[in-house]
């Protein structure tokens, strides 16, 4: 295992309102709400968590709700999450009970 795999997840947690962009080459936790872009390796927006901006990830997980375009390679709606927003991703994962208004296109890069 290399030292960038040992590194700690980035979480901002629910008492938190972060207005920018978020860039990491880690994984972010998201609890509280970015009023702005988020790009990371991966991305986890928990349950009352909001993202109000596009987010790019190889790995993102929704729980909570997010108002803005999607690109990842795989992607996991969760019950209980929002997506308002564009998909674009290799993997889809849309577990019943998720809410999605937006364009999705799935497909395998070449």
């Amino acid at each position: 295992m290399n030292e960038s795999n040992k590194a700690s997840p980035s979480f901002i947690s629910n008492d938190i309102k972060i207005e920018g962009h978020i860039n990491s080459t880690g994984t972010i936790l998201i609890s509280g709400q970015v009023m702005g872009n988020v790009t990371a390796k991966s991305l986890t927006l928990e349950s009352n968590g909001l993202i109000n901006g596009n987010v790019k990830a190889d790995e993102t997980e929704l729980m909570g709700t997010q108002k803005g375009n999607v690109k990842s390679r795989r992607l996991s709606l969760l019950i209980g999450s929002k997506l308002r927003g564009n998909v674009n991703c290799e993997e889809l994962i849309a577990e019943h009970g998720c809410d999605i208004t937006g364009k999705i296109v799935t497909s395998k890069r070449t």
